[in-house]
Order: structure tokens, then sequence, then C-alpha cells
């Protein structure tokens, strides 16, 4: 069964009305002040959502999110979504005009797509994955990147949803992006889930 783990559509243009399955935005994550539905993420400068019950037997997941990054083109890794331990996305050096996009599962990395260094527009990054090994990443709606065994049989466990790198006060100007609408989604072989969480910044 399908599960919104964390969404967000900032309709009020606040950071603490995520919606997802019980949790707590980190400490560092309340310095987040959206500007017209758009947060901001740099060094120092972390979305981290902590799930209060670790998710097991993760078997899919689905990831759908709006970001642009201006500026330089990536000359160091740029992590964009990380999952528990389990999965990152991050941007890579290539060229100076393409950045490569890095999947990692578990143990196992693949550069899956391009994408332009940097952009004055949204670029809508979707990331699909089965524990048959069939990955897709889209940008706004266009197939980009695909790999038909990737991490196959694996069984993932989701803590935290981060964007950014938490911590990381003094990393590389080129390592900022904004956020915009994003939602997470995950495939579970457990029958019985916890509540959708509506006032996550406040556990209520």
């Amino acid at each position: 069964m399908w599960r919104s783990v964390l969404l967000h559509e900032f309709p009020d243009h606040q950071v603490e009305t995520l919606h997802g399955l019980p949790g707590r935005l980190a400490p560092n994550s309340l310095v987040l002040e959206p500007s017209d539905g758009i947060v901001l993420i740099a060094p120092g400068r972390s979305l981290h959502y902590v799930l209060d019950t670790p998710l097991t037997e993760v078997t899919g997941i689905s990831c759908r999110l709006r970001f642009e990054r201006p500026g330089l083109p990536v000359s160091s890794s740029v992590p964009i979504l990380r999952l528990g331990n389990a999965v990152e996305l991050s941007l890579e050096p290539l060229t100076s005009y393409q950045a490569l996009v890095r999947v990692r599962l578990h143990r196992k990395y693949h550069d899956l797509g391009q994408l332009p260094n940097s952009s004055t527009h949204f670029v809508e990054l979707r990331l699909d994955w089965h524990t048959n090994g069939k990955t897709y990443l889209r940008a706004d709606g266009r197939l980009i990147g695909y790999h038909d065994a990737l991490s196959r049989g694996s069984r993932l466990t989701i803590e935290d949803v981060t964007f950014g790198r938490p911590g990381a006060v003094h990393a590389a100007t080129d390592s900022c992006f904004q956020l915009g609408e994003f939602f997470i989604r995950a495939l579970n072989r457990r029958t019985h889930w916890p509540r959708r969480n509506l006032a996550a910044v406040n556990g209520n």
C-alpha cells in the first residue's frame, strides 16, 4: 500500500504545517522561513524531518520535488534529498553546463541522468524506485534516466527525510538551492500504518 511519508504544498507559506507520518522537524529546520512558498536550502539551512517510528520493509519509493539552483556550476557534491541512510539524491560535477544526477540506494550508486548546472526556473524532479530494480528519473515529466536492476530485491528502512545537509555551515556556496512543493511516498509491506500527523512541528 502506498502512503505519504511527507508532503508540503506551502499553501500558507509555513514550514510547520507539513503533512506526513508522525514525527517532528529537527531543531535546525526551525530557522527556515518560506517566502512565496519557497524555502532556501543552504549551508546551515536544511529541512530535516524525523519520523517517530522508522519505516521498515519499504519496497518502493516515489519522490517528487520542485527545486531551482541558480548560481555557479556544481563544483562539489550537492545533496538534494536523503531518506534515512538508504536513499540519497544529489547533483555531481560534470561540465560547466551540465550536472550529473546521482542516486544511491544502500551502497549502490548510479548516475541516472543530467540537469543544467543552473537555471532561472523551477524544475520538477521525480524519482521512482521499486524493489524489482526498476528506477525512473524524470524532469518536468520527461524521462531523463532509467535503470532496470538498481538494488534489486532490497528492503529499505527510512528513519527521516532530509533536504540539504544538516549542520554543514561551511559547505561550498554552490550547494544552495530553492525548494518548492514536494511529496515523498513509500510502498510498505505492513498493513497497518500510523495516523498522519497534521501538525508536525508540535507533534500534535
